[in-house]
């Protein structure tokens, strides 16, 4: 039997990479998918650089770190950037976190019940589309998370002073890899103080003085950076924001949403027709009900009792990342949700695997065994349902949202055949400058810029500053400018401003060079801008 669900296992993580890497190109590259790939280059210049430590990357963004950008370094070098060598590690990586959980399932449960859940979770939209994606980014979340839950089981069953250390490890590249991991770090610590004292107390006894002194300290340390960090953050955000992310039914929505697919399905292609939405909250009702049960039924096997304080462990978790998401007002995107996967599905197996085993008549056990087995085949049959739906619209759906529309690469080949006609080639919205940048000649690059911010803002400036920014953009020559097309805008004022600027100015001259349309809707626009000489 062990060696029959290593198998299915394996079986079950090749199926995964097969349905996340279908047609690996749809939809078209993200902005923020991107944020990382000029660090893996080598940051020639400062797109997406936000701190350095010499010539090398640190940070991409106030809150994500360069290690994915570290990470794809030497595949960019060997292979070059397009989307498969951008999508595909992440996908290999996912799929590695999923055995990652099985083996702690395996160990914890046995391997049946190990083997089912990772095909359930195979399956999961929630684990699917993110993975698929990254733009969060999540997967190396995920990667991180899985390993330290399975180094703690471990360490349950065999104490040893490097399974600690290496959770600790993990606490630091996880949150270095983005700082909201401090969400799944606090829901630990809390977590085992709460369910796992002895194994606390047991830890702290069993080291010697000086290496007390030492954790102390290294713990202080972390608390203090964390704090340094964190909290600058948490205090900028604009005062509209709160009010209008905070509340607890929109982000309840937002969760059921994320583990059902049907958040990611609605922000690619604007629909989640079809998708089946319910099936995480009575998966949250029945870890509800299982607790209750677990909490009222005497556990008298010792398996029992452990299965019931992982299952408890699990949960508390998930409700503590959650009710953190909850509080902090920058948080509401489906990446941020998808922490909490399988946080949900691990409480479920823990719990029913407690109760199965001290059900001690064989008659209960094979009505047990009957009742979760149709539960197992229900929420599968469901993630299958809504993949399959996902999938399909590859298939049969030419509508996307225009950040995920696949007509950037037609884009991303005209700029990188045409720009060396241009002195630069200049994006005036949000959602194109990464993916025209990542996809450039390396000596395009460096003529590229994102100046959606001045455009934004540029008609709340006076005449005489709106000049010299337009002299600034445009020096003399030709000049390339993507936009949106209308109606189809991050920023409606963006393209408005641009165009109502360079036709007030004198000196500039623009015409549009070429419209780009995919399933019959114009996405993207041209346009050709020249500064003359005798014009400066």
């Amino acid at each position: 039997m062990p060696r029959l669900s290593d198998g299915l296992a394996i079986t079950a993580a090749c199926i995964f990479i097969f349905l996340a890497a279908y047609r690996i190109e749809l939809p078209g590259l993200y902005m923020n998918e991107l944020d990382f790939v000029n660090a893996a280059q080598g940051a020639p210049d400062n797109t997406m650089i936000y701190m350095r430590l010499g010539p090398v990357p640190l940070l991409v963004f106030p809150y994500i770190g360069a290690l994915k950008a570290w990470i794809y370094t030497p595949i960019f070098r060997l292979f070059g950037v397009s989307a498969l060598t951008i999508r595909l590690p992440v996908i290999l990586i996912a799929a590695v976190t999923l055995l990652i959980f099985y083996q702690l399932m395996r160990a914890k449960l046995g391997a049946i019940w190990a083997a089912v859940a990772v095909w359930i979770m195979a399956v999961d939209p929630a684990n699917l589309f993110p993975s698929r994606l990254d733009w969060g980014p999540t997967v190396l979340m995920h990667f991180f998370q899985a390993a330290i839950l399975a180094l703690w089981f471990s360490y349950r069953d065999k104490p040893e002073l490097w399974k600690p250390a290496l959770i600790f490890v993990c606490f630091g590249l996880g949150f270095f890899d983005k700082f909201n991991f401090i969400w799944l770090v606090s829901a630990f610590a809390i977590g085992i103080c709460l369910c796992y004292p002895d194994s606390l107390k047991n830890l702290w006894v069993s080291l010697p003085r000086f290496a007390r002194w030492i954790a102390v300290i290294l713990v202080l340390i972390a608390v203090g950076a964390t704090l340094y960090l964190v909290l600058p953050l948490l205090l900028h955000f604009h005062p509209t924001i709160r009010a209008r992310a905070t509340g607890f039914q929109v982000k309840w929505d937002g969760l059921l949403q994320t583990l059902s697919g049907v958040a990611v399905a609605r922000l690619i292609f604007g629909n989640s027709n079809g998708m089946i939405l319910f099936a995480p909250f009575w998966l949250i009702v029945t870890d509800c009900s299982l607790a209750l049960a677990c909490l009222f039924f005497p556990m008298l096997d010792a398996e029992a009792r452990e299965n019931r304080k992982n299952g408890f462990f699990c949960l508390l978790i998930g409700l503590l990342i959650f009710l953190q998401i909850i509080i902090t007002p920058q948080a509401g995107g489906p990446h941020h949700y998808s922490m909490i996967f399988p946080l949900p599905l691990l409480g479920f197996a823990f719990l029913a695997r407690s109760l199965y085993t001290q059900l001690a008549w064989k008659n209960l056990r094979r009505l047990a065994a009957l009742l979760l087995g149709v539960a197992a085949v229900f929420v599968f049959a469901v993630n299958v349902h809504n993949t399959t739906v996902y999938l399909s619209h590859f298939r049969t759906n030419s509508h996307y949202n225009p950040r995920w529309s696949p007509e950037i690469y037609s884009l991303s080949d005209y700029i990188s055949e045409h720009g060396f006609e241009a002195k630069s080639v200049i994006c005036v919205d949000w959602g194109l400058h990464n993916q025209l940048h990542a996809l450039a000649p390396k000596k395009l690059r460096r003529r590229m810029h994102d100046y959606w911010p001045a455009f934004k803002e540029l008609e709340n400036r006076n005449r005489e500053k709106q000049t010299a920014t337009l002299h600034y953009f445009f020096p003399v020559g030709k000049s390339f400018v993507v936009t949106f097309a209308a109606s189809k805008e991050t920023f409606p004022e963006t393209r408005r401003n641009f165009l109502a600027s360079v036709a007030s100015d004198p000196a500039l001259k623009s015409r549009l060079v070429k419209e780009f349309w995919f399933g019959g809707e114009k996405i993207y626009e041209l346009y050709e801008v020249v500064r003359w000489p005798h014009a400066t």
